[in-house]
């Protein structure tokens, strides 16, 4: 199977997804292309990946439909959008944040006729948003294990120790107590979680979290969410001191250089 809305989908190839991208660009309103955002997630990346996910600017999308006087003019925008699609006979799906289409192509080594299914991403100030989720670029899937949520995971157990708590989505670390936000790059973020000398590098996976954690006085505390999600099979956390000369020990060696 595919991904899990558009039934007639299938798993995509990792040679496909260029292409399937680009027939995106020509389905889409041309006005929606500007602030795009593609290498999401693990399509591209891994062999085969259940499904294809794009970023879009919700306010693109706004000024797209004209929405801006709706009690939910995001949601009114992704509903004409959804409707967009349909008439254009390509399956599409209202689905939480995502509008989800099926994308028909031919298998470029077997000529068989397929259906893609293709998220787009509906999201507030995707350009500072897409980083946090182009893993792929940062070479973060040459680790067959990777999984791009198990940082989130444990970035919020680290904030929670703060006093503070991060939404992925919304590109928004902030205070508990107050709401303020604090941080939303990802050099920003690192540098307010893991120290000031820490860099956007050290929240590529949980092992460079872990390690950037090294020497932290404070690192107990800021993984005891984390183990508490271990135990209950969300997250594998590695050894916080990496074996002596492995490649994680290499790079550990680097942050005392």
């Amino acid at each position: 199977m595919g991904g899990n809305v558009i039934k007639s989908s299938s798993p995509v190839n990792q040679y496909e997804v260029k292409n399937i991208i680009d027939r995106v660009r020509i389905e889409l309103p041309s006005s929606l292309l500007k602030n795009m955002e593609t290498d999401i997630g693990s399509a591209g990346f891994k062999p085969t990946s259940g499904d294809v996910d794009i970023m879009i600017d919700a306010n693109d999308l706004v000024k797209q439909y004209q929405t801006q006087d709706e009690e939910d003019a995001v949601l009114a925008a992704k509903r004409t959008l959804t409707q967009f699609f349909k008439a254009k006979d390509i399956e599409a799906v209202l689905n939480g944040r995502n509008v989800s289409i099926g994308i028909p192509y031919r298998d470029q080594r077997s000529n068989k006729p397929l259906t893609a299914q293709v998220d787009i991403m509906v999201i507030d100030d995707v350009k500072t948003v897409a980083p946090w989720h182009q893993h792929g670029p940062r070479g973060c899937y040459d680790d067959a294990t990777f999984k791009g949520n198990a940082i989130f995971i444990l970035i919020s157990s680290i904030a929670k120790y703060l006093g503070l708590k991060f939404d992925p989505f919304a590109a928004n670390l902030t205070n508990r107590a107050t709401g303020e936000v604090v941080g939303r790059t990802r050099k920003q973020v690192s540098r307010i979680l893991l120290g000031p000398k820490a860099k956007e590098r050290d929240l590529d996976s949980v092992k460079s979290i872990v390690l950037a954690l090294q020497d932290d006085p404070d690192q107990e505390g800021k993984l005891a969410q984390a183990r508490q999600d271990q135990a209950k099979g969300l997250i594998t956390l590695p050894d916080s001191k990496p074996t002596v000369g492995t490649a994680e020990w290499f790079r550990s060696m680097g942050h005392h250089i």
